[in-house]
Parts: structure tokens; C-alpha cells; sequence
């Protein structure tokens, strides 16, 4: 099977009985759910656990999907609300913080290569941090908002469906985010 396969045709297989369909899907979509997961949780372990259920919510129902929805969509519709069967079982109210239990699940896990000479990885994780701390400010909602569209590059329309939310207000939630990204990393930036 190839990547020109599309969700709906892999599902289909899936449905009739092809196990490698599901593979397929799970590693076509596993970084971008697992991503969203993680920064949600701000756990890695309760990522796994919830991105476990995700996934055999398909393996156990494969006929929950429906054609007429984005399978991308579902998916984290399917994941958001696991994580928030995770948050109401832990007890926890799902605030997700960017400094996690001593295991670092914000963008400063990223943006440090391997490759850059020690200044330039130093100063890529001097920024990431700020951008951390900047995302800290952020109101639960905004940083839900940025998380899908820049990490799990979901478009607004996708971002809407998922929250249940009118686009309007999907797109006021990014552009608050994104003008107090703006002020606050400017703000650390002058002040360097």
C-alpha cells in the first residue's frame, strides 16, 4: 500500500479485514496525534496511555468512523476526548503544563538540534524557553488553539469541528495567542 492511498480507502480496507491498513493510518497520523496528545496531557506517559485508546477505539469500532467526516478530524475529536476521560479518571482538570513532571513536553524539546554547533543550540534553546514561557501566558483555550495549528497542522475549519466551536471564534483565539506570543518574545528579545 502507498502513501496515495487516501484515510477513508485505508479504513475501508481495514474494515474488510486488512490489518496493514491500520498500521498505515496509525503511522501516517501517530505525530500529529501523539504531539497534541502530549502537549494536552504534558505527560508522556499519559500521552501513550491515551494515544493507545485512540487507536484501539478504532480497532474496537472501526465502524465509529464515518466517511462523511475527515478521518484527520475524528481523529483528534477521538483524542481529545480520551484525553478528557484521562483528565476526568486521574482527577485531574486538564491544565497542561508546559514544564511537565520533570520530563520537558514544550516546543524547547524541539528546537535544539543535534547538528548546530553548541552557541547556535544554546541560543536555539534560550529562544524555545522564552517561546515556552510565553506560551505559559496563554489561556488554556489559546494555547489549544496554537497547539492544533502549529503543531498538528490542523486548519482552522478542522479546528472548529473539533471544539464545537464557530470558526470566528477559533480564529479570534489564534490571533489573541499570536499577538501575546508577539509581545512577549519581543519583549525578551529588546530586553537581551
Amino acid at each position: 500500500m502507498s502513501e496515495e492511498i487516501s484515510d477513508p480507502e485505508l479504513i475501508a480496507a481495514f474494515k474488510a479485514g486488512d490489518a496493514e491498513a491500520l498500521g498505515l493510518l496509525m503511522e501516517r497520523h501517530k505525530g500529529a496525534v501523539y504531539g497534541y496528545l502530549l502537549r494536552l496531557t504534558g505527560r508522556a506517559d499519559a500521552a501513550d496511555d491515551v494515544f493507545q485508546e485512540v487507536f484501539l477505539k478504532l480497532v474496537k469500532n472501526p465502524s465509529a468512523y464515518s466517511e462523511r467526516q475527515k478521518f484527520k478530524a475524528w481523529l483528534f475529536t477521538v483524542a481529545r476526548n480520551a484525553a478528557m476521560d484521562y483528565f476526568r479518571k486521574e482527577g485531574s482538570r486538564g491544565e497542561v503544563s508546559l514544564e511537565g513532571d520533570g520530563e520537558r513536553t514544550g516546543p524547547a524539546d524541539f528546537a535544539a538540534s543535534p547538528e548546530p554547533g553548541p552557541e547556535q543550540a544554546a541560543d536555539n534553546k534560550a529562544l524555545a524557553e522564552k517561546l515556552d514561557a510565553a506560551l505559559g501566558r496563554l489561556s488554556k483555550e489559546q494555547r489549544e488553539v496554537f497547539f492544533l495549528r502549529h503543531y498538528s497542522e490542523m486548519s482552522f475549519k478542522e479546528i472548529a469541528e473539533l471544539l464545537s466551536l464557530p470558526i470566528g471564534t477559533v480564529l479570534a483565539r489564534m490571533s489573541r495567542a499570536a499577538a501575546l506570543l508577539r509581545r512577549e518574545l519581543e519583549k525578551d528579545l529588546a530586553g537581551r
